[in-house]
């Protein structure tokens, strides 16, 4: 099973809210949830009320090969979490190997 920690949108029109899950990658957004980590509110003003996780719990997640979502990743860096990002190619974009082939 390959997890994923990502956002998962709760909230009403225009005053959006997060969840942190870690989740099944293959379930829909709105599927199952294997545990919260977190929340995330972006209209809040206080920064520190603003993102708020188990960063242990998060850091367990990363350790035993989980993979975070871009923006995941992001607060959590923002955090002090430091961890490994899989960066995948962006599509439409030769690889360098490929280039300097041609």
């Amino acid at each position: 099973m390959a997890v994923s920690l990502r956002l998962k949108r709760m909230g009403r029109i225009h005053r959006p809210f997060y969840r942190l899950h870690a989740v099944d990658s293959r379930s829909p957004v709105d599927g199952r949830v294997i545990e919260q980590l977190g929340t995330y509110d972006p209209i809040e003003k206080n920064a520190e009320k603003q993102f708020i996780v188990d960063l242990d719990r998060a850091k367990y997640w990363l350790d035993v090969g989980a993979r975070p979502s871009e923006t995941v990743s992001s607060l959590l860096k923002k955090k002090g979490l430091e961890h490994k990002q899989l960066r995948l190619p962006k599509p439409g974009k030769p690889k360098a190997a490929e280039a300097k082939a041609e």
